[in-house]
């Protein structure tokens, strides 16, 4: 429950200083059409934010500071960084939501943001297949700590699925993938 606040609050703060920096951030100039460099979340998840990978990514992807979050809006991420600076979650937005553009890299799991709960759940228990077949592809925990969109939790996957549902609907698609270090 402890890893659920910290993501809700998390995901409030990372709203909050997107659009408070949203208008304040100085964007580097870009050619039209121009991709940003860097947009896999494995090159920055849990490395220092000293390491040449993550500054080489932040730098050229135009990220701004917001506390411990680094926005990433053109790559549709958001970077958590702990108090040693060590970059411990990575959020993946699937696009319109607080001007993040959609993650156009690889999603953990084989996980699409096409993929509607019900067929989350059927990716996740192809994975463990051999394994406890009865809770194979469902989270350790599910909650709505927002109202607004369904959180599930799977701790041993180290990630959460962010549903565009307040609550656990078959029916919903991903609005955002935070993954842990």
């Amino acid at each position: 429950m402890n890893k659920l606040f910290r993501s809700v609050i998390l995901l409030g703060a990372i709203s909050l200083f997107a659009t408070a920096c949203g208008a304040q951030g100085i964007q580097a100039e870009r050619g039209e059409g121009a991709v940003p460099k860097a947009t896999t979340y494995e090159a920055v998840l849990g490395k220092s934010l000293s390491d040449k990978d993550v500054a080489d990514f932040i730098a050229s992807n135009n990220c701004s500071s917001g506390g411990p979050f680094q926005v990433c809006k053109e790559t549709g991420m958001a970077l958590w960084i702990d108090s040693s600076q060590i970059v411990k979650t990575v959020y993946l937005y699937s696009g319109n939501t607080d001007g993040f553009r959609r993650y156009k890299g690889t999603l953990p799991f084989g996980l699409s943001f096409y993929d509607p709960m019900w067929r989350v759940e059927n990716k996740l228990r192809d994975l463990n297949a051999g394994n406890n077949l009865h809770q194979a592809g469902l989270p350790d925990e599910g909650s709505s700590p927002d109202h607004m969109h369904y959180w599930a939790v799977y701790t041993q996957l180290g990630m959460t699925v962010i549903y565009n549902s307040p609550f656990a609907d078959e029916d919903a698609y991903i609005y955002a993938i935070l993954v842990d270090n």
